[in-house]
């Protein structure tokens, strides 16, 4: 029986040892599992904060393209302008050329258009 009861104790012993290893074993996955929610709720605060840095950059992008089409619009309503405005310079060039001939006594040229 001696044989037995040291394969017994042997037993006994491997058991707590066996005990011991999950013991700390599941310390560590308890351990692990709590970095693990602490990373997951970092990375959810940062997607967060990525995100309306991404919706606030998409809205500034938004505002500078209806800038630039605006500023576009102007620049086409500007050269419009420009065009009858040098247009009218061009008629009263013509117009006080003419005047100034009929004052002068000169026969006017032919208009230039």
């Amino acid at each position: 029986m001696a044989k037995l009861e040291q394969a017994v104790k042997d037993l006994q012993d491997n058991l707590v040892v066996i005990a011991e290893i999950e013991k700390r074993q599941s310390a560590l996955l308890q351990e692990h599992g709590e970095m693990l929610h602490g990373l997951n709720k970092t990375v959810l605060a940062q997607s967060k904060v990525l995100t309306a840095q991404s919706n606030a950059a998409l809205s500034y992008i938004e505002h500078v393209s209806q800038q630039r089409r605006e500023i576009e619009r102007l620049d086409t309503e500007a050269a419009a302008f420009r065009r009858r405005t040098d247009q009218n310079l061009a008629e009263i060039t013509d117009k006080l050329n003419g005047l100034i001939g009929y004052v002068a006594g000169i026969k006017p040229p032919p208009p230039a258009h």
